[in-house]
């Protein structure tokens, strides 16, 4: 398949290319997994660790660059906080109820993703309008007893766990190959989260450029 004939990359590239007869395209993912150390951190650096120690935590080959004359367009992104259902203490009428709702609230309310791609931000949102578009469906419930404080189940996930569920981009980012990019998440401050440290996943939504086999 002959993609994108008219992007000034591809042309200049094509003329280049003694290995492999054409390009092809898929619907692709790159995500990568951090933790967040709770009360300790208020930077986390995505995609330039390279591969880590499974395919749940990330599907990068190399740190910071995409390999094998890959590229790849990013339409989406996407934020999932990967914690577990907790049971709580419940908190008094009026105060802030911890647990996974909350460590989500807290991440989002106050949290930046920033696309740097080579030198540049091309890409820089609040994380609150990052939704994960996956994961359990939210329960929220108290355990019945009507004394105080009693024990609350919760769990949460950013957004609805729809897979339409992303923020979709109103202009595809185009990351070329052996260009470094990373993502990074920052926050004002450090929080503490309900539970202790947890992992964090940023993924793009897009379409992967590979050689034709």
């Amino acid at each position: 398949m002959n993609l994108l004939p008219n992007n000034p990359f591809f042309r200049d590239y094509q003329q280049y290319n003694t290995q492999y007869p054409a390009l092809e395209v898929i619907g692709g993912m790159l995500y990568d997994t951090v933790q967040f150390v709770s009360a300790a951190v208020n930077n986390l650096i995505f995609f330039t660790a390279g591969p880590r120690a499974s395919w749940d935590l990330t599907n990068m080959e190399a740190a910071s660059v995409l390999t094998g004359n890959k590229a790849f367009l990013c339409r989406a992104f996407r934020f999932y906080v990967k914690q577990l259902p907790q049971s709580v203490a419940r908190a008094a009428a009026g105060a802030v109820q911890p647990g996974a709702v909350d460590n989500i609230a807290q991440l989002i309310n106050a949290g930046v993703l920033r696309l740097t791609v080579g030198a540049k931000v091309y890409a820089e949102f609040p994380l609150w309008v990052i939704p994960s578009g996956a994961g359990v469906f939210p329960l929220y419930g108290s355990d019945g007893n009507a004394a105080d404080p009693g024990q609350v189940q919760d769990y949460a996930t950013c957004g609805s766990p729809t897979v339409e569920n992303a923020l979709t981009l109103p202009q595809p980012l185009f990351i070329a190959p052996q260009i470094n990019f990373s993502v990074v998440l920052s926050w004002p401050a450090a929080i503490t989260l309900s539970g202790g440290s947890t992992f964090l996943t940023v993924a793009m939504d897009g379409e992967l450029l590979r050689p034709v086999q």
